[in-house]
């Protein structure tokens, strides 16, 4: 039995077998093509962007009729960040400059435009980081022609044990089979937490190595309410977790009956109103000087 402590993000107690899931790093090597082939990578990057788009607006549809506006609004950051035309420009500036791939550009820009938000003060923008590196990966699936391994139609209960998991891949989780889902790394602030709260999907993040610590098809007890993963149980901390599990299910569901509050935080913090007042970094004048 292993215990491990990390950060609670998503209330509840679930029990399951553990699916690993392997870290998804898309490898772009750097690639010059000739001068007459630019456009062709413009191109390629164009369609690749229309198709991202297309991915993501029937994500963020289907968000918003399962969870609501302001879950959806996730991905209208996402559809932003692509529609933007100052980053395009630098994209294409890569590509034109330098004789770069679409891939390669890409991904040397998004890198750099994600540096910009985590090197900013607030906290919230910082933690858009994992929303960049969606972005950049969504696209880059369509370049490269990969395929991110799919958990949106899954056989048996499972939980996710993971290195990461991006917003979008949240998102579009089998919740009657995802019992729960808990990770080496993330914080309560990110997207990825948002959306598992909406979905009330128990998750831990933070763990660390989790990932190297279970094996697929290991009994695992994610603890969302106290932020503990238990890999291997024994029979007592079986017990236990399970009447936890129920005593928590039974007061989420009295306290969404008496519940019609707005999704507002006691200092009037409303999601919505603050991911309107979203602007890249990328922008400004000194960005692009």
């Amino acid at each position: 039995m292993e215990i491990k402590k990390g950060i609670g993000v998503s209330p509840g107690v679930v029990i399951g077998k553990a699916f690993v899931l392997d870290a998804e790093d898309l490898v772009v090597p750097r690639r010059q093509v000739e001068a007459s082939e630019t456009g062709g990578e413009a191109e390629r990057l164009g369609r690749a962007i229309a198709e991202s788009m297309v991915e993501l607006t029937d994500l963020r549809n289907a968000v918003e009729a399962k969870h609501g506006k302001e879950i959806a609004a996730i991905f209208d950051f996402h559809i932003r960040v692509l529609k933007d035309k100052s980053l395009l420009k630098q994209i294409l500036a890569e590509i034109n400059k330098n004789r770069s791939s679409a891939e390669y550009a890409l991904s040397t820009i998004t890198r750099r435009s994600a540096q910009m938000f985590a090197e900013m003060k607030d906290k919230y923008f910082a933690d858009r980081v994992k929303d960049i590196y969606d972005i950049e990966k969504r696209v880059l699936r369509h370049l490269l022609g990969e395929k991110r391994e799919d958990l949106s139609h899954l056989t048996r209960d499972i939980v996710v044990i993971a290195h990461d998991m991006l917003p979008s891949q949240t998102a579009a989780l089998d919740k009657l089979h995802v019992k729960g889902f808990a990770t080496d790394v993330g914080g309560r602030t990110s997207h990825t937490a948002i959306v598992a709260r909406a979905m009330s999907i128990p998750a831990v993040v933070g763990l660390g190595n989790i990932t190297s610590e279970v094996s697929g098809g290991d009994t695992v007890i994610i603890d969302g309410t106290r932020g503990v993963v238990i890999v291997n149980p024994d029979a007592e901390q079986l017990a236990e977790h399970k009447e936890a599990g129920r005593r928590i299910d039974e007061a989420e569901r009295v306290l969404l009956e008496q519940s019609d509050l707005p999704a507002e935080t006691k200092d009037g913090f409303s999601f919505m109103r603050r991911n309107a007042k979203y602007s890249p970094p990328w922008t400004s004048d000194s960005n692009n000087a």
